[in-house]
């Protein structure tokens, strides 16, 4: 069968033209909005940054701090210090949060953030990494802490709104940490290959589902199952982890310069992937395929089509089990769905009486009230979606200052990528935008920072994926 005679074929037919030029009227509509004009050219903001009340204050005590260290004579005893290489603890956190517990985890973010300042306060031509998006994390971590002074149970909030506070200026410690090119790329190829050890440990679960404990599936609606977990305790947290870690794995596949390359990279993409569908997490397989359709999309926009083809041949090529799974969204016969959809009602009806400054942070805050709107005997650790969970958390300001965060770090991405010139730089970008929006949508389904490892990572590539649009690629010479 010769594909490029059919290819030709359906090029010069009528229908073709017709969509062609259809969808080239709304690409120029799109081009021309004031809107996506906007939307697309964000000022930088570096010098206006400059002027700022922060900037200031900053300043003042780095100049403080540096005076202070030069009196004990820090800046010469530290100077080949490991402790003065804040990039070799913020990449530890990051890496190894897959794999070590919470509070190791919260040691290395906190050593690294005494290595930031032990090395800000010895150089003081060290300037702060500025993203628009900065100021609304500050913004972020300073009404998670407030929120615990207003809680429900103020003692029990004041160490979540800690561990929120670390983990959010965690994206502030990284990138100020990460100071050239060479060392985001390495640390970003450590990361997939973190990503590919996590999963292994994964199939190393499957294939020995009797020496673990098997993750909750609705059996009477699945029949019997093991939904893998890993290192994470929990398959849909271990899904969260996927969607910010394949996109990334997505870019160096696409920007590779060699087939030995491309070849290694489709293997780490591979394996992740598999293990991602051992999850059985529906809200992280529908991410994955907003992350996929948006990055290929934005790769070349003839995908589309191949996007359409792969929806419509979906039925007939994928196992039945992930079908069954995949149709069960938004059926309430199914438990996990209803349980979900009630815990939303009772949430809703919660936050009408408590909109403004919520409960208060964490689990003990959550169940002081959210008992008393449940229906009927319906019990939750959490809200089972991030926004709704962050309101009840913090109140109108902090699942504002969320939306306007995410908002902000995807704007700069989306207008880093429409004017970049370097492939390589480009595809990295297009894989924030992709995992951004696959983790948003996991959201809708689960608290995604209820696991704080997860929390964490989601600063800390955010952080990355944003410093691909800074850190230029001669940065490595």
């Amino acid at each position: 069968m010769n594909y490029g005679v059919i290819l030709g074929s359906i090029q010069k037919s009528l229908i073709y033209h017709i969509i062609a030029s259809i969808a080239g009227w709304f690409s120029r509509q799109w081009k021309q909005s004031p809107v996506i004009h906007w939307f697309l050219h964000q000022p930088d903001g570096q010098a206006r940054s400059g002027n700022s009340l922060f900037y200031r204050l900053f300043r003042g005590v780095q100049g403080l701090l540096f005076k202070l260290f030069h009196l004990l004579r820090l800046d010469k005893v530290t100077t080949h210090s490991m402790f003065r290489k804040p990039v070799i603890w913020s990449g530890l956190a990051v890496l190894l949060a897959p794999v070590l517990p919470t509070m190791a985890v919260l040691a290395l973010v906190l050593v690294a953030f005494c290595s930031l300042v032990l090395t800000f306060g010895c150089n003081r031509e060290q300037e702060l990494v500025y993203f628009p998006v900065n100021k609304f994390v500050y913004c972020f971590a300073f009404v998670y802490v407030f929120a615990a002074f207003t809680s429900v149970t103020p003692g029990a909030s004041l160490p979540i709104s800690a561990m929120f506070c670390a983990f959010a200026l965690f994206f502030i410690a990284l990138t100020n940490s990460v100071g050239s090119y060479k060392q985001l790329k390495t640390l970003s190829a450590l990361l997939v290959l973190m990503g590919v050890a996590v999963a292994l440990y994964g199939f190393y679960q499957y294939f020995a589902p009797n020496q673990w404990h098997g993750a909750w599936l609705d059996s009477d609606y699945f029949g019997a199952g093991f939904r893998v977990y890993s290192t994470l305790g929990n398959p849909n947290v271990l899904g969260e982890y996927f969607l910010l870690v394949i996109p990334l794995c997505v870019g160096f596949l696409f920007s590779a310069k060699t087939w030995v390359q491309r070849i290694f990279w489709a293997g780490c993409f591979g394996i992740m992937m598999l293990c991602m569908v051992m999850t059985f997490s529906r809200g992280c397989w529908l991410g994955i395929c907003l992350a996929a359709a948006i990055f290929m999309v934005m790769y070349d926009r003839r995908f589309l089509l191949v996007g359409v083809l792969a929806i419509i041949a979906a039925p007939f090529v994928l196992p039945d089990s992930i079908m069954q799974r995949l149709m069960s969204i938004g059926d309430m016969t199914d438990t996990s769905t209803s349980y979900r959809v009630y815990i939303w009602q009772g949430t809703v009806a919660m936050l009408k009486d408590y909109w403004f400054c919520g409960v208060g942070p964490g689990q003990a805050a959550f169940n002081v009230l959210y008992p008393a709107y449940s229906l009927g005997t319906i019990s939750a650790p959490h809200a089972h979606n991030l926004l709704l969970q962050t309101m009840a958390d913090t109140g109108v300001c902090g699942v504002a200052l969320l939306v306007i965060t995410v908002f902000s770090g995807f704007r700069t991405l989306c207008a880093a990528v429409s004017r970049e010139t370097n492939k390589e730089h480009r595809m990295f970008q297009t894989a924030g935008i992709a995992a951004i929006a696959g983790f948003a949508i996991q959201s809708m389904f689960d608290y995604t920072f209820y696991n704080y490892r997860v929390m964490l990572l989601f600063w800390g590539f955010l952080g990355i994926y944003l410093l691909f649009t800074k850190l230029r690629e001669e940065d490595a010479a």
